[in-house]
């Protein structure tokens, strides 16, 4: 352990310096630097660590880009697809930051949960991922506070207005559904519009392009009274394609809430979902898809940190149609889609069991989200030479919510939204256009309009200028600017402002990707910049607080990333740093504090897979998660205390078996050295326990 914090201490040295050096010079001069130092940096940062961390962090997993082809890995990284729409199709033509999680990684990761597989991404912290489960997750991308990642499924955005950051409850997807995972850092309003300010995450879901009948069945099991069933079929009549996709996903859990005397209730919960798709050439140049999708999550809760609660339970449920229709042109395609999401959360604490220092014996919160819209965009070339996307999109949210609680005071019924009053549009037309010069330099540079129905006009660019020096190096600059809009809670509930401005950000990145061998490494350094923020403000008249654009965040940080594949070896390490500050400033005082609230300044992670055989293969994986800060109010003096959450090492052993060409076995034991995991304070995380898991395809 004292090799382990030397070498820590070094690579906090090093990334601070860095960091400094990569932002404020952000110029050729630095790209020259990084284009002779990316060997040797590769070599001495990433190679000589004390222990041999895993994870998949890496664009492409080596293991993947092996099995495809026995070519040289520079070759195939040229040839790689990238789906998320409006981006590049070839993932090595673009100058953005992508990490791909593809089908063989989701599938080696059966038995976690979406946020656990994110959680392991360089750059990522979700928390809650590794608590209880159907604990609320938070994502946090390069810092940046949790509303300010973009969510997708398929292309199409997943919100839900009822909610304060206007986020999507983690706990209503499964990654059972999910085929790949794309993840595009940085700024990327331009093309997506409100929330992407620092990354934005497509979910491409399950689906097949074979003919005939075929599909799959999954069976998984394990620690904490866990079970989970996924059948998945797809056929072809005539020219159509069905699919239809199945899922049951239970678990009896453990307390959230941490408890000395080890008597909390077990906090379960149950998910299900379903999936049916169709689609269908019309004609010869134009393609339907249609594709519906149902979600349904329930669970209990705890009545907050060290406060057991036995009856207080949460439900919620999803329902959502995608529509998408594609029209090939002589220099490209047109695109045509439109959307509906409408989600419904209840949450209830019955008067069966009332906790201490509980105010009301009953109380009932009722939310509902609709969130809908349409987009057309034209994807192609023009003068045989510059690519680009134009487009346009409309969308508009609505929210309705009402909670009311009974205590010895009598019912009391809080100020209901209603659809009618809580409710934004907005409008967006943009244009990127990317031209590259004899494969070797290229530039894509965009703009965006926005019109919104609360603050009117809104603009944003992006520029992510590339050069590939060689056939086995890239160095890239990105700037883009961003925005998110304010929820409808922060507009119309009682704490609301209808003066509130968007919320802008600011990004820059210079970076740098090598492949050296039987070696591939990324770095990259980046700053990330917000102003207007939306921070709650208490008031000393009613309604006691308010909504206010008072905040401005500044994070700075660092990216590293190492891949290799050597005979029947392959592994990963990556690593990040975060340095980020807070302003406030309200009533005319200033005040200024980290901006890392339950997000680490230090992150390291890796895997390494043993092939044992074509059968056969051994994972291991670990990371460790450095100390965080996070603030707990303390009723006993009426105020918010910090509290240290100490750092933590998470390993996973993991053993996947072929029993036959359609047949595949996984056993996984999670938390494997038993180390307490604290993500949020007076909360649990989990503790060591096994999963299994079953995979058929017919």
């Amino acid at each position: 352990m004292g090799n382990f914090m030397f070498f820590r201490r070094k690579v906090q040295v090093f990334a601070r310096v860095a960091v400094a050096f990569m932002l404020q010079y952000s110029s050729v001069l630095a790209v020259a630097f990084m284009l002779q130092a990316g060997s040797v940096l590769a070599n001495t940062f990433m190679l000589k660590p004390s222990y041999a961390f895993p994870i998949d962090f890496h664009s492409i997993s080596p293991t993947n880009l092996l099995l495809k082809s026995g070519r040289d890995t520079v070759t195939i990284l040229e040839e790689v697809e990238v789906s998320a729409p409006k981006l590049p199709g070839k993932l090595a033509r673009t100058g953005k930051v992508l990490t791909l999680i593809t089908t063989d990684q989701i599938r080696a990761s059966l038995g976690k949960s979406l946020g656990e597989l994110l959680q392991e991404q360089v750059g990522i912290s979700v928390v809650g991922a590794r608590s209880a489960p159907g604990s609320n997750q938070e994502i946090y991308v390069r810092g940046a506070n949790t509303g300010h990642v973009l969510l997708l499924m398929d292309g199409f955005p997943l919100n839900d207005p009822s909610h304060i950051s206007q986020v999507m409850d983690w706990n209503l997807i499964n990654l059972a559904n999910i085929q790949k995972i794309e993840i595009i850092k940085g700024g990327q309003s331009t093309l997506y519009g409100s929330d992407a300010m620092s990354a934005v995450i497509n979910l491409v879901s399950k689906k097949s392009e074979k003919d005939g009948t075929h599909g799959s069945l999954l069976v998984q099991g394990g620690g904490f009274g866990t079970y989970a069933t996924q059948v998945q079929a797809n056929t072809r009549l005539a020219k159509n394609r069905f699919g239809i996709s199945l899922q049951n996903y239970s678990t009896d859990g453990f307390s959230a809430a941490k408890d000395s005397v080890k008597k909390g209730e077990n906090d379960g919960m149950r998910q299900q979902s379903l999936s049916a798709t169709w689609s269908r050439p019309i004609g010869k140049r134009s393609l339907i898809d249609v594709n519906y999708q149902a979600l349904f999550y329930q669970g209990n809760l705890d009545a907050g940190p060290f406060m057991d609660d036995r009856d207080f339970t949460s439900k919620a449920k999803s329902n959502s149609i995608r529509l998408q229709w594609q029209y090939q042109l002589k220099h490209g395609d047109l695109f045509v889609r439109g959307f509906q999401d409408v989600i419904d959360r209840v949450f209830r604490n019955d008067s069966t069991y009332i906790p201490l220092n509980a105010w009301s014996n009953y109380s009932e919160s009722t939310y509902k989200g609709v969130n809908q819209g349409g987009e057309a965009y034209l994807k192609g070339t023009f003068l045989k030479q510059i690519e680009y996307v134009l487009g346009a999109e409309y969308k508009k949210q609505s929210t309705q919510q009402s909670d009311f609680s009974v205590s010895a005071y009598g019912r009391y019924d809080s100020p209901k939204l209603a659809e009618s009053i809580a409710n934004q549009s907005i409008f967006g037309a943009y244009l990127t256009i990317q031209k590259e010069w004899n494969s070797n330099v290229g530039v894509e540079i965009g703009g965006r309009w926005n019109r919104q129905s609360t603050f009117g006009d809104f603009s944003t660019v992006n520029v992510n200028p590339f050069w590939k020096y060689s056939k086995s190096g890239k160095a890239f600059f990105n700037y883009y600017t961003s925005f998110k809009t304010p929820s409808l809670y922060q507009l119309f509930s009682p704490y609301g402002n209808l003066a509130l401005r968007p919320e802008q950000g600011k990004t820059f990145e210079i970076g740098l990707e090598q492949n050296m061998g039987n070696f591939h490494a990324r770095i990259v350094g980046f700053q990330n910049e917000v102003k207007d923020g939306i921070v709650f403000q208490s008031i000393s008249v009613e309604p006691y607080g308010k909504y206010g654009n008072v905040s401005q965040q500044n994070t700075r940080g660092l990216e590293a990333e190492l891949s290799f594949t050597k005979n029947k070896w392959t592994g990963n390490v990556s690593y990040t740093y975060l340095n980020g500050t807070m302003f406030n400033t309200f009533d005319g005082k200033d005040s200024t504090y980290s901006s890392l609230i339950r997000r680490p300044t230090n992150q390291l992670q890796a895997r390494v897979i043993f092939n044992a055989n074509s059968k056969l293969n051994f994972s291991f994986m670990a990371q460790f998660v450095g100390e965080r800060k996070d603030y707990f109010y303390d009723e006993s003096t009426y105020s918010t205390v910090p509290k240290v959450l100490n750092n933590y090492l998470w390993t996973e052993w993991q053993v996947g078996y072929q029993i036959s060409k359609n047949l595949n076995a996984s056993l996984m034991v999670k938390n494997l050295l038993g180390q307490e995991i604290v993500e949020l304070y007076g909360y649990t995380g989990q503790s060591r326990n096994i999963q299994a898991s079953l995979f058929w395809k017919f």
